[in-house]
C-alpha cells in the first residue's frame, strides 16, 4: 500500500501568513498608539509646575480623552502645607476644582491595607461618594491609586468610569501604576518647590514672612481692597529699646526675643493676617478688611499680649518687653484704581511716622496716623 503524498495549499498557506502578520502589525499599531498616548499624559503631568496646573490637566484633557466620569487628587497634608502653595499660586487657599485635601491618613487607609497596590471596584455610592464631589451617579467602576513616595502614602488619584465593567477587580494594572507613580512624582515636585520657595520667603530666625514676602501680600491685598473697595489696616511695630537687651543679655537672649515675640504676635492675630520680619526687631502685620475702632482694638490686643510674655532666662529673673505700634489705614472709594506699589509704599510709610510718634510719646503705645 502506497503512500500519497498530498502538496501543501501554497495560497491557503499566504493567506494565513498574511492574516498573522496583519494581526501582528495591528497589535503593534495598537500598542504605538498606546505608548504615544501615555507619553502624552506623562509629558503634560511633568510640565505642570504647581497643583493647579495638574488639577487643570486632570479635570481637561485628561478626563475626556481616557472617557472618564470624574477625576479626584487626594492628597495627604498633615504638615499643612498645600495650602500654601496653592496662595502662591492664585492667591488663595481655595483648592481648585478635582483637588481634595486631608490631613488623615486614615480615610483612604484601604491603600495601606491592599499592600499600596491600584484598588478596583463596582462603584458604590454609598461608600465612594466622598471620592468624587459632584457625581450624582449611581452604577459605574472606579480605581483608587496610591502615591508612595519613600514608601511614604502621599495620596492618591482616583477616577470614576460610568462603565461598570471598565475597572474590573483583576484587571490588568501595569498602565494604572505607571500613572500613579508619574503622578507622585508630579506632587512631591510641586511639595519641594513649594518648600523651597517658602524657604526663601522666610525669615529664618522667626519663621514669620520677610520683607521681601511682605511685598507680595501688599501688593495682593491692596490690589483685593481696590477690586472689592474694602479697608486695609497695616500695623508698623517695633521691640522697645531692643539694642539695651542686647547689650545687656547678649545676643542670644536677643534671638530668643524675636522668637518670642513673632509667635505672640502670630496667635494675636487671625489666620487671614499677614505677619512679616520687616528687619532687625521692626516688623509689620497686615490686616484686610478692618479699620477704625477694630484695627486699633487689634493693634491693642498685640501690643498687650506682648507686655504680658515673659522671656525665661537661665538664673536670672524673667525678661519682659515692650512694643511701640504705629497705624495706618487704607480706605479705597467705589471705583477708584491705583498702582498698588505706590499705595502699599505710602501705607507703609504713614505707619512708620505712626511709630515714630509712639517713640517719641514714651513707647509700649499705639498711635493711629
Amino acid at each position: 500500500m502506497s503512500n500519497t503524498y498530498k502538496m501543501p495549499d501554497l495560497n491557503s498557506e499566504v493567506v494565513r501568513l498574511r492574516r498573522q502578520v496583519a494581526k501582528q502589525l495591528d497589535a503593534a499599531r495598537h500598542n504605538e498608539q498606546v505608548h504615544n498616548r501615555f507619553q502624552a499624559i506623562e509629558l503634560a503631568l511633568l510640565s505642570a509646575q504647581n497643583f493647579c496646573e495638574i488639577a487643570t490637566y486632570l479635570q481637561g484633557d485628561f478626563m475626556e480623552t481616557q472617557r472618564l466620569g470624574a477625576v479626584s487628587l487626594i492628597l495627604l497634608d498633615s504638615n499643612n502645607e498645600i495650602p500654601s502653595a496653592l496662595c502662591a499660586t492664585n492667591g488663595e487657599h481655595k483648592c481648585p476644582s478635582g483637588i481634595m485635601l486631608t490631613q488623615d491618613a486614615g480615610q483612604i487607609e484601604f491603600l495601606h491595607s491592599m499592600e499600596q497596590v491600584p484598588f478596583l471596584s463596582r462603584y458604590r455610592a454609598d461608600e465612594h461618594q466622598w471620592l468624587f464631589k459632584g457625581v450624582r451617579d449611581r452604577e459605574g467602576s472606579i480605581v483608587v491609586l496610591p502615591f508612595i513616595r519613600r514608601e511614604q502614602l502621599i495620596g492618591c488619584l482616583a477616577l470614576f468610569s460610568r462603565d461598570p465593567q471598565r475597572y474590573e477587580a483583576g484587571a490588568a494594572t501595569e498602565f494604572l501604576q505607571r500613572l500613579a507613580a508619574v503622578t507622585a512624582i508630579c506632587v512631591e515636585n510641586c511639595l519641594n518647590y513649594e518648600r523651597l520657595r517658602r524657604l526663601s520667603l522666610t525669615d529664618a530666625l522667626t519663621g514669620l514672612a520677610n520683607r521681601r514676602e511682605l511685598e507680595k501680600w501688599m501688593n495682593i491685598e491692596i490690589s483685593r481692597a481696590l477690586r472689592e473697595t474694602l479697608p486695609l489696616t497695616c500695623l508698623y511695630l517695633d521691640i522697645d529699646l531692643f539694642k539695651k537687651v542686647n547689650d545687656v543679655y547678649g545676643h542670644d537672649i536677643g534671638d530668643q526675643v524675636l522668637r518670642k515675640v513673632a509667635a505672640v504676635m502670630l496667635a494675636t492675630v487671625r489666620t487671614g493676617d499677614v505677619v512679616a520680619r520687616y528687619g532687625g526687631e521692626e516688623f509689620v502685620i497686615i490686616l484686610p478688611g478692618i479699620t477704625g475702632l477694630i484695627a486699633i482694638e487689634t493693634a491693642e490686643r498685640v501690643r498687650c499680649a506682648v507686655a504680658e510674655t515673659s522671656i525665661e532666662i537661665t538664673g536670672q529673673a524673667p525678661l519682659q518687653v515692650s512694643i511701640s505700634v504705629g497705624l495706618a489705614s487704607f480706605i479705597p472709594k467705589s471705583g477708584s484704581i491705583g498702582d498698588s506699589g505706590e499705595i502699599a509704599e505710602q501705607l507703609l510709610g504713614r505707619a512708620d511716622q505712626a511709630l515714630m510718634q509712639a517713640k517719641t510719646q514714651g513707647r509700649n503705645r499705639v498711635v493711629v496716623d
